[in-house]
């Protein structure tokens, strides 16, 4: 006798909120990616292709290269930081496991926005950065509105995105693994290589999609750090929307950045299955 499965009613109110405020928006920014803006301000309702085309352009391509250069840079960098601080965190026990952890989650708790303007009072003309200059007898630093200005901000602010899955994967992470592998004779890098790091693969992919993906559509950051010299794919796309009214082109773009978002978690999907495969 075939019984009959029903959702339960939370999965029917995710189902419902995941259709409204995630495929229906993103349905109506891909709609409107093929709609053409004309001269005069006006929307055509006919499809066209020249958004896209026009994303081709070298204008566009040149802030494209740079926009993905500087989030690659910035999520290197926090890997960098970030994994010696899991990985530090996921060892050590006691006292200091507690103040590493609130540590690390202080900059949750603070305004985003606070948290630039922090930058700007350590990085600024006469920020605390070039007063220690001028006290040492050593000429001014010029970091704040330049692209570099743009790279401490991305850093500083998604870091702790990063630490978070790495740490989750490396405390469930069994250390008789680790002790079995010296038992066998492993060197400490041949352990960290062929031990440590297959098995919190995911951890690290998963931190850097989540900095690697806001970091190209990021727009406060390049304003208020980079200036009017520096523009970034954020930048330009909300500049389309609300400035010069184009909402076909600038919902191209975000098209864009959500099929790089796509690709990213497939890509991350297939590895994990991949793994799977291997260990079965």
């Amino acid at each position: 006798m075939k019984t009959t499965q029903y959702l339960p009613s939370s999965a029917w109110a995710f189902l419902i909120w995941l259709i409204t405020m995630t495929l229906l928006p993103f349905t109506i920014i891909l709609g409107m990616s093929f709609l053409e803006r004309t001269e005069l301000g006006t929307i055509l309702f006919s499809f066209s292709l020249r958004n896209y085309q026009q994303l081709l352009d070298w204008v566009y391509l040149k802030v494209l290269v740079k926009t993905v250069w500087l989030a690659l840079m910035a999520t290197l960098s926090c890997l960098a930081i970030g994994f010696p601080v899991a990985y530090y965190l996921a060892r050590v026990q006691g006292t200091m496991k507690s103040l590493g952890l609130i540590l690390l989650f202080i900059p949750f708790w603070t305004n985003f926005i606070l948290r630039i303007y922090g930058i700007v009072s350590l990085f600024g003309s006469n920020g605390i950065l070039n007063q220690l200059l001028m006290f040492l007898g050593l000429p001014k630093a010029s970091i704040l509105y330049t692209r570099w200005g743009v790279y401490f901000g991305l850093v500083y602010n998604y870091l702790p995105f990063l630490v978070v899955p790495i740490y989750s994967s490396l405390e469930k992470l069994d250390p008789f693994l680790r002790e079995a592998a010296f038992d066998l004779g492993a060197t400490r890098f041949q352990t960290f290589r062929k031990v440590i790091l297959p098995n919190i693969k995911e951890g690290l992919f998963i931190g850097s999609i989540f900095v690697f993906i806001p970091m190209l559509g990021e727009y406060v950051i390049p304003d208020l750090l980079g200036g009017a010299k520096e523009a970034f794919l954020g930048k330009v796309m909300v500049e389309q929307f609300f400035i010069l009214q184009d909402w076909p082109l600038g919902s191209a773009i975000a098209t864009m950045l959500s099929v790089l978002l796509l690709a990213a978690l497939w890509l991350q999907n297939r590895w994990t299955s991949k793994g799977l495969a291997h260990a079965i």
